[in-house]
């Protein structure tokens, strides 16, 4: 495979994984209409996903021999698992307590620049003067797809500390990714994966029984909620965790990262068709302009392997 084959193919996955995980609010969204708290919905995200993790990281060491990693590795997986699926989620969602959504999402894509500051400065990787452009104009972008919701949104008791807890989200899912990118070579993309999520689950499945005081009774929850956590699980979790993986082994975090931002623009169309919500022209314009950010990095990629 050229270079230029492995780019194309690390931007398909990267876009395609940030698809998925957009369907994730729209998931979300349809669950609390039937009432269920949000550490009993990440419980069932979580849970249900954890099967798949098991099977593939079961048939991935069967393919691959066993062989010893260094202490150091596992405990940045351990690190990295918690940091990205398990508190980054938990903090989005204490924000979300006291922010509106269109706000939460605005801030949570700043880790697109905190991915590629970190990799600039900390693993190497060079960002140049026109993928900085690129996030610039994917932000403005972002900003003209939730700037009506924001001249409209309510300025609570506790805007600033949803503002941070949004913040911490995004640093700490940032910090996963640049590990990630540093551990997949390591154990291999599918390996890394498998044990990271595994791991994350575990953490939450541990969180709600100490929450819970070890009951876990969720019998009586309709089964449309189990639908749509299955869905969740599976569209939104397990096929973008290895798509994105696949694709920061090809690409690069902070490549992977600025791609993600095609994510708000996902949601905001799926959001429009499933759950009623308006689309308006200042949206139009700010998902071209995210379009246009990922078309440009995309270009530059095939010239630089060219």
């Amino acid at each position: 495979m050229t270079s230029s084959q492995n780019n194309q193919i690390g931007v398909a996955l990267a876009i395609a994984g940030a698809l998925c995980f957009s369907t994730k609010a729209v998931f979300v969204k349809l669950a609390y209409r039937l009432e269920v708290d949000t550490i009993t919905l990440l419980l069932l995200r979580m849970s249900l996903a954890l099967p798949f993790y098991l099977v593939t990281w079961w048939i991935s060491s069967r393919k691959q021999s066993p062989k010893p990693y260094p202490a150091k590795s596992w405990l940045l997986l351990i690190v990295s698992a918690v940091l990205g699926y398990y508190f980054s989620s938990l903090l989005d969602f204490a924000g979300l307590q006291y922010i509106d959504a269109s706000l939460e999402r605005l801030i949570l894509f700043i880790y697109p620049s905190l991915v590629a500051i970190m990799a600039h400065f900390w693993i190497g990787t060079k960002v140049k003067g026109r993928e900085w452009t690129t996030i610039g104009i994917s932000y403005l972008g972002l900003i003209l797809l939730f700037g009506k919701q924001l001249i409209t949104m309510s300025w609570s008791p506790g805007f600033w500390t949803g503002v941070f807890l949004v913040l911490g989200c995004a640093f700490t899912f940032a910090l996963y990714l640049i590990l990630s990118q540093q551990l997949i070579p390591v154990f291999g993309v599918m390996r890394f994966t498998s044990l990271s999520m595994i791991i994350a689950c575990i953490s939450v499945i541990v969180h709600y029984g100490i929450e819970h005081g070890g009951s876990f009774h969720l019998q009586h929850y309709p089964w449309q909620l189990w639908a749509i956590a299955l869905a969740m699980a599976f569209i939104a979790t397990v096929i973008p965790s290895y798509l994105v993986n696949m694709a920061i082994a090809r690409i690069g975090a902070a490549k992977a990262a600025i791609i993600a931002s095609v994510g708000p623009l996902s949601t905001i169309t799926l959001a429009h068709w499933l759950l009623g919500e308006r689309l308006g022209m200042l949206q139009i314009v700010g998902g071209l302009c995210i379009v246009a950010s990922i078309t440009f990095l995309s270009w530059q990629s095939k010239r630089k392997a060219a």
